[in-house]
Order: C-alpha cells, then sequence, then structure tokens
C-alpha cells in the first residue's frame, strides 16, 4: 500500500506571513547561512506523520471531525525568537507562540483523538513554534539576537482551522498540498 509524508497543522494567514517574510529580510544580515523557510509554506505542526498510508488518512480525518467538536478557535501571539536544540549551536530558529497552553490542549486533543482511531502518541513533547530558517550545519551562537528580539511582538494567529497536509519532496522544496480542512467551533462570546 501507497504511503505519504502527512502532518497535522494549523495554517498562517497571508497577513502573517507577510510579517514573517519581513523580519527575515532583516534578520538576514545577522544570521549569515541560514535557509530561509518560505513564508507560504509556514504552519503550526500538530502532528508529523512519516508515513501514512489510506487508511490511516482516513483515521486521522475522523480524529479531526472528533476534535473540532472538542475545540473553540482561539488566538495567539507570534512573539520573540528561539533557536534549536540551543542558542549557542542553533539548527533551526523559530517563532515563539504565547500563550502556549491554548496550543498545548489543542495538541493533546489531537492526539487523544489520534489514539482512539488507533495511530499511536508521538513521543515527542510537543514544543509550539513557527520554523521560520534552518542553518545546514550549526549557525553562529545567537544569545545576543534573541535576547534583543524576546518581546517583539510580530502579528497574531488565528487558531481555528485544522488542516491536514500531504508534504511531497521536491527538488525546490517541499510542497504542502491540503488533503482535510475542519474549522474549529466558532468561540463567540455573543451568542453565549
Amino acid at each position: 500500500m501507497a504511503t505519504v509524508r502527512a502532518f497535522l497543522a494549523v495554517p498562517l494567514p497571508v497577513s502573517l506571513q507577510r510579517s514573517i517574510a519581513t523580519l527575515q529580510a532583516e534578520l538576514t544580515g545577522a544570521l549569515p547561512g541560514i535557509r530561509w523557510t518560505r513564508p507560504d509554506t509556514i504552519h503550526l505542526t500538530l502532528r508529523f506523520f512519516a508515513t501514512a498510508n489510506t487508511d490511516d488518512l482516513e483515521k486521522i480525518r475522523t480524529s479531526m471531525l472528533s476534535v473540532k467538536l472538542r475545540v473553540e478557535s482561539f488566538q495567539v501571539d507570534v512573539l520573540g525568537l528561539g533557536a534549536f536544540p540551543d542558542r549557542r549551536r542553533p539548527r533551526v530558529v523559530w517563532l515563539g507562540l504565547v500563550p502556549e497552553q491554548p496550543l498545548r490542549t489543542l495538541q493533546r486533543a489531537c492526539e487523544d483523538e489520534l489514539g482512539r482511531v488507533g495511530i499511536p502518541a508521538e513521543p515527542r513533547a510537543f514544543v509550539p513554534h513557527l520554523t521560520i530558517g534552518r542553518f545546514r550545519e550549526h549557525g553562529p551562537e545567537l544569545t545576543a539576537l534573541l535576547a534583543a528580539q524576546a518581546g517583539r511582538s510580530i502579528d497574531r494567529l488565528p487558531v481555528d482551522q485544522l488542516v491536514l497536509f500531504e508534504s511531497r519532496l521536491h527538488p525546490g522544496g517541499a510542497r504542502h498540498i491540503p488533503l482535510f480542512t475542519v474549522p474549529l467551533k466558532r468561540n463567540d462570546p455573543l451568542n453565549d
């Protein structure tokens, strides 16, 4: 049975993609050797599936329908920079998301529902972030740059839908094809 690379994610609005592109342009001189992630491909990954077959994709779709009934939409601030594995020897540069707790609750709901349909849990801890660039080798020490950018507000991310994407690898970079989208319950205090 054929398999695909796939991931469950929250997509970014165009306005946030533009804000990220502006930040990347500003930081280019401070980060020699970085390969920027194209803003139109940046997303908040909730779960990655290295090999998903047709049955798995249907199970993921079913779990998404359950999550949409459990979780209301919300917004988070895109704030500050960070690095993996650490600021002294960075390989990945990312943007932070605040507050983290609603994102952790959403990701936990996804994991719970995936478990209910028979997909094993992700063993790694969830760290909410948006990857904006990568170094081929370890990049320069970033303590001062990250400290200078710590409180910088980039934009807001509306968390109002889940998208299951297929990721197709190409020489020019990955292409993300939306396979299934579900809206989260609308958080509308006027109708409570």
